[in-house]
Parts: C-alpha cells; sequence; structure tokens
C-alpha cells in the first residue's frame, strides 16, 4: 500500500510514521495506495489525492525534525477530503494566486492544527505561530481584532470547506460572534486581487 521512491535517507522512519498515521486516522481502509515523494522545489511537504480518492501521492522533506506534526498534519487535509461530512469540492478553492487563496490555506491550517493541539497530538505549527501568521493574511485588520478573530478561530468546533470556503472571501460571512467582532471594531476586511497586493499591503 505504500510506496516510497529511492533516495530518502530516512525512509524507514517516514514510511512507518505514515503507516501508523494513516492507520490511526481510519484512511488506509480508504486509499489503495500512498505514493511518497522528495517535493520536487521547495522543501515543503504536500499532499495530491486523486480526483477517484482512490490514492495518495505524499510529497515528504526528508528530515526527522517535527516529522510526526508534519505527517499528522498533511494526513488530517486527507482525511477531511475523503470525510462526507466536510463536504470537500475542488469548485469551492479560491483561484490559486489570490489573498482568497492564501486565507483559504490559512484557515484550514488552522482548522487541522488546532484540532491536532487540543487532542495532544503533534502538529505543524504551533498555537502562538499560527496567531503570528494571520497578520500576514489579514494586514488590514487591527492587532486587536486579529488577536480575538484567532482567538475564535482556534477554539471552533468542526467546520466544513463550504465554510472555510466562504471564509477565504469574507471572513466575516459565515459566524455571528466574528461579524460582531468586526462590527465592534467598526473594521472591515479588503479583498485582494493578488497575493501581491496582500504581501505589499501598507508598504
Amino acid at each position: 500500500m505504500i510506496k516510497i521512491v529511492d533516495g530518502f535517507e530516512n525512509s524507514e522512519q517516514i514510511c512507518k510514521m505514515i503507516d501508523d498515521v494513516a492507520g490511526e486516522l481510519g484512511i488506509n481502509q480508504k486509499l489503495e495506495e500512498i505514493s511518497i515523494k522528495h517535493p520536487p522545489n521547495t522543501p515543503i511537504d504536500m499532499n495530491y489525492l486523486s480526483s477517484d480518492n482512490k490514492s495518495l501521492d505524499l510529497e515528504i522533506v526528508d528530515s526527522l525534525e517535527n516529522l510526526e506534526g508534519r505527517v499528522r498534519h498533511e494526513l488530517m487535509h486527507v482525511a477531511d477530503q475523503l470525510n462526507e461530512k466536510f463536504k470537500y469540492k475542488d469548485s469551492l478553492i479560491p483561484p490559486e494566486g489570490t489573498g482568497a487563496f492564501r486565507r483559504y490555506k490559512y484557515l484550514w491550517n488552522v482548522y487541522i492544527d488546532s484540532r491536532l493541539v487540543k487532542s495532544g497530538k503533534p502538529s505543524y505549527d504551533t498555537q502562538e505561530a499560527r496567531e503570528k501568521e494571520i497578520e500576514e493574511c489579514y494586514p488590514e485588520l487591527s492587532a486587536g481584532l486579529r488577536k480575538r478573530c484567532f482567538t475564535f478561530l482556534w477554539g471552533m468546533g468542526l467546520l466544513d470547506f463550504e465554510q472555510i470556503s466562504a471564509m477565504s472571501y469574507d471572513l466575516f460571512s459565515t459566524f455571528e460572534e466574528l461579524k460582531s467582532l468586526a462590527l465592534s471594531h467598526g473594521e472591515e476586511q479588503t479583498t485582494f486581487e493578488t497575493i501581491e497586493e496582500l504581501k505589499n499591503y501598507g508598504k
């Protein structure tokens, strides 16, 4: 079921970790094959689930540093996609290169890492790191509003992909608590057509 390409120095540990976590999440019963590969360009872990949901390509950095947290994070993405209640649809992903796409990735990552941390499992990033990252995604909001929004996001219960997608375009559109926070601060979200506009905001 699990295949790994040549050239990994830590192949045994990586395969075992992926096998253990996939079994724990129950996705090994849904997938026919998991292929582990080297990231082609940048040292970033990525997951690519086939359109028929039967095979998975995992690009894993050949390092033991936070291996469990990294593997759990990637496989949680896959577990969400395979969960019918999550309502994952490719068509709901914002266009790449837009501010909404950057925010979509952030919101889903927060949803995953918060669940891992709350369950006592290693995560890709800490709560503190994710809270710091929100400034990159919402630089137009005040520090006080960002902090309160993050506290809400980190503490949320179950989400589905439709909600994540909607919040990618408008953080304050889905939950009354977030909408009330924005109103109480008298602030609005800015739409950024490109990631460059988002990165350069206020500069």
